[in-house]
């Protein structure tokens, strides 16, 4: 439960990072002290109906920034910059309209400051913050209005209403509008930069494999080459050749995993690709494995084409090694704004569930743990059935083909 409020709370960034948001609520608590002065030069001079519930009002603003300015300078994580924001957005209105009351008697214009609360709305949470914030704004001038009728006598003006609810509604459509795809923006920017230091990191693994790992095993087998032409007992010979045949098939192994890390791309259909894997494995393992697919196939992004094919991987390497399975399955269902993928066997099972994998990390255990924070990576959910065998269901989140 507390993930799952970590994850909400995480979401509400809209992307940024921690140094960015403290800097964002550096801007907001300056504009709040620049605030104080203008609200006293306000309340000298349009006369408001209480001097001395302006003068507290414009303390309180004072304080909360000074409260806030310290909060900032001590949080040290996105959720509990997101949890400072949400306050110091719930506590504006209350302000702004406390502030407001005091002008009603003749400055209606004191209505468009919500303005500001509005922006810091958007600026902070997206459209829907500036929109809930004009909600918020339509039914405090309903009841600023009527006020103005009871208190001072004054008209309700139905026209003033009309105008000031569309007035504010517009500014907080366009500028919820703006923040939100700045918000989507910097959401595509973290996703290409974490798409690209994939593609860098597999071409190094590969050169590194190449240079170091395939070398040595390549020297490895001349030496036992020569070790076999050398040696004078048929034992010694015959473990030098099987040697060189250990060293040839991992030579081989390794050539098609550079060729894998150099070649996988966006371009071919995720279905198809873990389909060859299957087929490949079962014919390999001699395990009987099936693959359905339904939904039109389709390339993934690059994060969640590997972290996928990796979970594949690594789930049919368990059943291989751990299940003692006779039979395996894996279904893929491709949607439009999301992919389930399922791995099942009618093997002996495991008896852990997905929130007790981090106990298996101190005994040396790290596969389905692996498997589970592959998935959390591309904010999918991960899930475990061990009442036949071992059934893996994985549902990972995507933007709409195109």
């Amino acid at each position: 439960m507390r993930s799952k409020v970590g994850t909400n709370l995480t979401s509400l960034s809209g992307g940024r990072s921690l140094r960015d948001m403290k800097n964002l609520e550096w801007i907001f608590i300056g504009i709040h002290w620049l605030g104080v002065p203008a609200l006293v030069a306000i309340g000298i001079t349009y006369h408001p109906a209480s001097t001395v519930t302006v003068v507290v009002l414009t303390a309180f603003l004072a304080v909360w920034s000074a409260v806030a300015a310290f909060l900032n300078r001590r949080i040290t994580t996105v959720q509990g910059q997101v949890l400072l924001g949400i306050v110091s957005q719930a506590l504006l209105p209350v302000f702004a309209w406390a502030m407001i009351f005091q002008f009603l008697e003749g400055q209606t214009a004191a209505y468009g400051g919500f303005a500001f609360v509005i922006i810091e709305g958007a600026v902070r949470f997206g459209l829907i913050a500036s929109l809930f914030m004009e909600a918020i704004f339509v039914a405090g001038l309903a009841v600023a209005m009527q006020y103005r009728v009871s208190e001072y006598g004054l008209k309700f003006s139905t026209t003033g209403f009309a105008f000031w609810a569309l007035f504010l509604f517009f500014i907080a459509l366009s500028v919820g509008l703006v923040t939100e795809e700045a918000r989507r923006e910097r959401r595509r920017s973290a996703i290409l930069v974490r798409e690209r230091t994939l593609l860098e990191e597999r071409n190094r693994i590969a050169r590194d494999l190449h240079d170091t790992v395939l070398k040595t095993i390549h020297g490895l087998a001349l030496e036992a080459h020569v070790l076999g032409r050398h040696a004078s007992s048929p034992a010694a010979k015959e473990k030098a050749q099987y040697m060189v045949g250990v060293c040839q098939r991992s030579t081989q192994q390794i050539r098609d995993m550079i060729h894998e890390l150099r070649t996988e791309s966006q371009d071919a259909g995720i279905a198809s690709e873990m389909s060859r894997m299957v087929v490949e494995w079962s014919e390999a393992t001699g395990i009987k494995a099936e693959f359905t697919a339904s939904g039109e196939d389709r390339s993934l992004p690059l994060m969640a084409s590997h972290n996928l094919r990796n979970v594949l991987s690594e789930a049919l390497e368990n059943i291989r090694k751990h299940a003692h399975a006779f039979h395996a399955s894996v279904s893929i269902e491709l949607q439009p704004g999301e992919v389930r993928l399922e791995i099942a066997d009618d093997g002996k099972g495991i008896p852990y569930s997905p929130n007790e994998l981090y106990t298996l990390a101190p005994k040396g255990k790290y596969g389905m743990l692996g498997m589970k924070e592959r998935v959390e990576q591309i904010n999918g959910q991960f899930s475990i059935d061990t009442s036949h065998g071992t059934r893996l269901m994985i549902s990972v989140p995507l933007p709409p083909a195109k």
